[in-house]
Parts: structure tokens; sequence; C-alpha cells
């Protein structure tokens, strides 16, 4: 029996087994934020290629041992080429990045052969395998418990939703002066002038001046409660503090829920509003939205979220691949693993040309940061808008967050992840122009002045300010439309947890009390949503001699 497993470790596997574990180590750090579904095709496909690899060398060297340890250095430059560009290489040398790390292979593959002898490599193997083994048993492992820790409290999903709320098949109001179209639009990593000027000196008031000859209140001194979309928005939407998961659920899964589900849907619901959910990969679909609505290559599609269904396999891990709306439902909130695994090796530069052609093969959402899902999400809002029933829309665009994917005029441009300030310019003059068309739309379409809350879900990290940047995150830039007959006084300091109880408060009577402001600092940001620091007294910012606003 030893005999015949020394005999199997002199047989050079280790390649392949260097292939899986990226791919297995990719998959436990994103579980339960890409598609399940993607993972085995991407780990046959890389076993796949390894062997037409392995097979190639084989041929051109005429050496087993040489060839599997050629296969698994390309395996390895493959899988760690993406990483190591994101932490080393601007985006505009992608190309260049990429050409130098094939340049290089090649140089080592004959410096190798030149100065190693055969029986080098054939010694190597058996060490090579046991290590390739060692670290493929430490990955799956590492999913195991990571698949447990988020499936074994699996309960029934329906007790998420409150029963108060009448349901999407109650009798809906319709558009007038006491019930105007609500619209919460969030772009994404938008900060204020102030935090503009101050830190990269860049003057955007002709923007906010456009806003405000709109009839806009442009609040100077906004800032987020959170750090993170998801917190941030399920904040606002909740109007409340999320400090613990109390919940089984992941803490992606829970703030995604909270957020679906929120206590304004439910509250405006009440009140005979519809409630359209505009899907960006932010949060999950809801079922008691009336619409629920996506973007893909093949048009915009809307979702018809099962609550019984949804609570049998979505946490779990088990979609049943036979209920074609179950999977449109997770592909609607869970990012491709193909997408992701592509991003983190030497595919990065063709991921542009790729990921299309994924999407329509697999009938995928577009990704977040493709320049077409902005668009089209703003040409939906603009639809919306001309609905005679009285709407409430929730819209997040994920614009000026990078990646850069537009120039000054509109053109579409490879995408950018850390872009010059020069390039992030550029773009936020193109995206401000499309801003104020949605806005204008809105209202030129709405038979009764609507409610617009056009509010970031946090700063920005393109500048960093004297404390090292910690607290660029918390400055965002806010600003509010009210009919003439309803007015909001910001307090100062303004936080975004109070959005809505200002305006509920103001246009339909309610007496909510504000929140005290507080701001978190979310240390481990979306790997552990709830470590929290509160950083109130550092970061809140209080103007001082100033009137509110109104």
């Amino acid at each position: 029996m030893k005999q015949t497993l020394r005999t199997s470790l002199e047989q050079p596997i280790y390649p392949w087994l260097m292939g899986i574990s990226p791919i297995l180590h990719l998959y436990k750090e994103n579980f339960g934020l890409v598609l399940d579904s993607e993972v085995i095709p991407s780990i046959l496909l890389m076993l796949l290629g390894t062997g037409i690899i392995f097979y190639m060398i084989n041929r051109l060297f005429r050496s087993i041992h040489f060839a599997a340890f050629i296969t698994g250095l390309c395996s390895l430059v493959f899988s760690l080429s993406g990483h190591i560009y994101v932490l080393v290489f601007i985006p505009k040398s992608l190309g260049i990045w990429t050409m130098m790390v094939l340049a290089g292979l090649v140089y080592v593959i004959f410096a190798l052969r030149k100065t190693r002898s055969q029986e080098f490599f054939a010694k190597a193997t058996p060490s090579f395998n046991l290590i390739a083994l060692a670290l493929l048993v430490l990955q799956l492992a590492s999913l195991a418990i990571a698949r447990v820790e988020t499936s074994k409290f699996v309960q029934i999903y329906a007790d998420n939703i409150p029963n108060t709320s009448p349901g999407k098949n109650a009798p809906k109001a319709m558009d007038s002066a006491t019930k105007p179209d609500i619209y919460y639009i969030v772009p994404d990593g938008y900060p204020s002038d102030a935090w503009l000027k101050s830190t990269e000196n860049y003057d955007n008031s002709n923007f906010t001046s456009a806003l405000e000859d709109r009839g806009f209140v442009v609040v100077s001194h906004a800032q987020s409660n959170y750090m993170t979309t998801v917190t941030s928005m399920t904040s606002v939407l909740n109007m409340q503090y999320y400090p613990s998961n109390p919940s089984p659920y992941s803490d992606h899964d829970y703030l995604k829920l909270e957020g679906a589900n929120n206590k304004v849907a439910r509250l405006l619901a009440d009140m005979g509003y519809t409630y359209i959910q505009l899907l960006s990969g932010s949060y999950f679909p809801s079922p008691m939205a009336d619409i629920v609505r996506d973007f893909t290559p093949q048009g915009t599609i809307d979702i018809e979220v099962d609550i019984k269904t949804v609570s049998e396999g979505l946490f779990t891990g088990a979609m049943p691949n036979t209920t074609a709306d179950l999977a449109m439902i997770e592909r609607s909130y869970k990012r491709s693993f193909y997408t992701a695994y592509m991003d983190t090796t030497l595919l990065r530069l063709a991921r542009s040309r790729l990921e299309p052609l994924l999407q329509n093969a697999h009938g995928l959402p577009r990704n977040s940061s493709e320049p077409e899902r902005f668009l089209e999400t703003i040409d939906e809002v603009v639809r919306i808008s001309e609905m005679p029933e009285a709407t409430f829309t929730i819209a997040h665009l994920l614009k000026p967050h990078a990646p850069v994917v537009f120039n000054e005029v509109g053109e579409q441009i490879p995408e950018n992840e850390r872009p010059s300030p020069e390039e992030f310019f550029a773009e936020l003059r193109y995206v401000n122009s499309r801003f104020l068309h949605l806005i204008d739309s809105i209202l030129a379409r709405s038979k009764n002045p609507p409610v617009i809350i056009f509010q970031s879900d946090h700063g920005s990290l393109l500048g960093r300010g004297p404390d090292g940047g910690r607290n660029t995150l918390f400055d965002i830039y806010s600003a509010y439309l009210l009919p003439t007959n309803f007015s909001v006084e910001f307090p100062k300091p303004f936080t975004a947890v109070n959005s809505f109880r200002l305006v509920l408060n103001s246009v339909f009577g309610i007496d909510y009390e504000l929140q005290t402001d507080k701001l978190f600092e979310q240390t481990r940001s979306y790997t552990f949503l709830f470590q929290q620091v509160d950083v109130t007294e550092e970061f809140l910012n209080v103007p001082s001699n100033e009137k509110s606003d109104s």
C-alpha cells in the first residue's frame, strides 16, 4: 500500500489541484453573495484549461514533470494576476500589465528549462502534490464551515414580512396633491460640494445651483450614519440604527431583507401607495413590492417574488434550477461568480467583452457597474413618473461611484476602477447632466408636484482628509424637493437616519421624533458589517452660527 501511495504521489496532479484552490477560496470569501450554480462550471473549465496547457507543454518539451511544473506556474500566475494588479497597478496599465506577465512567464519557462534538470522536477513532484492537496483540503474545510454557518438557522422567510401592510393586492391611491409620488434616488458615493472643494479643489456649484433653481433644498452639512451602501440604505428606509444582527441570517441577508421590506414602504403601502423597487444588486427583491424591476441585456424584466418558494430554498444555497422565477430572483441580488473570478485572473483584461456573452447565455441581469444599467434605470424612473398611481420608488444608481465608465460627453469607456481625479470629475460632469435630465423629466411628466430625495448612501474614497481618510465616507450629497405647500427644517447636525422622519412628518402630518445623530465606523467594511465603532464625537459635523436649512 505504501508503494502504491508513493507511486501515486510521483504522478503530477498538483497543477489541477492548484487551479481548484483559488476558485474555492474566492467562493468561500463571497459565499452568499455570488451565484452558487456558476462555481462547478468554473472548476470544470479550469481543469480543462489546465489539461490543455499541460498537453501542449509536454508535447513541446517531452517531459511530464517539467510540463507539470510549468503548468502549475501558469495556473498560479493566471489565478493571482488580477489580485496583484489591483494592489500594484493603475487601471489604464491593465493591457501593459498583462503583456508584462505573459512575457515574464515565457522568460521563466525557458530559463528553468536551461538551468534545471528533468530529475529536479521529478523529485519535486511528490512534495508539490502534497502541498497542493493540503491547500485543497483546507479550502474545502473552510467552505464547509461557511456553508454550515450561513444555513444552519434556516427559517421561514415570511416571518420577516410584517402583517401590518395591506399587500400588493390592496386598492391603490392615485397621485394627488395630498399623496404625491415619492422618489428615493440614491447616487452612490456622491460627496458634498464642500468636501469636493476642500479635498479635491473641485467646484461642483453649477450642479447644486441647477438643483436649487428647480426648487431643491441642498443640505450642505448632511452626513451618512454608516460607511457601506447596504447598512446606510437600510438605516434610512427603516429610520433606525442597526448595531447588531438579531436574526439567524448572515449579516448581508439580514440587512437586505430589512431594506427590501422596510418601514417606510410599509407605511406608504398602508396609505395606498404603489411600492416600486428598481434593483441594483444592493438589496433583496421584496415580496411586498408591487413592482420589482431589473435590467438585462434582453431588456427590462419584472420579477414575481414567491415567499414560500424563497423561504424553502434561498438561504440554504439550494436554489432549485427548475424554477426559472426563483433563479432570476437569485440573480437579481447575487453577483455572477464568473465575473468575480475573471476579476482575479488574467481574464480581467477581457472581462468587458466576455461579460455580455455570459449574460446573454445565462439570462443574467446587468452587472451593477455597467453603464447600461445606470442609463436604463434613469429611463425607467422617467416612465414611472407617468403612472397615475401614487408611487414610492427606490432607485439606487452606482454613480458617481467607481468604476468610471463614461467620459465627459457620455461616451462609454473601459471600466476604470481606480480613476485619477481628472477622470472621476470628467465622468461626474456627464453624470450630473443625466441626473438633471432625470429630475426635469420627472417634474415635466408628474401630474402633481412630487417629493424627491436625492441623497447619497455614503461619501467618496477619491480623496483623503487630514485624518487619513477615515471621515470621507460620512460626508454625503443631500438634496430635497417637496411640493410648495410642504417644507422641512433640517437640523444641524443632520444625518441620513432622519431623512424620512422629516419628510413623512411634513407631508403626512406624522409626529416622528428625530433620532439622535450618530456615526459608526465599520472597521471590517462588508466583511463583518456589525463590527462598528461609534465615532460620533470625532466626525459629526456640527455647523456653528448658521440657521437651519428649510
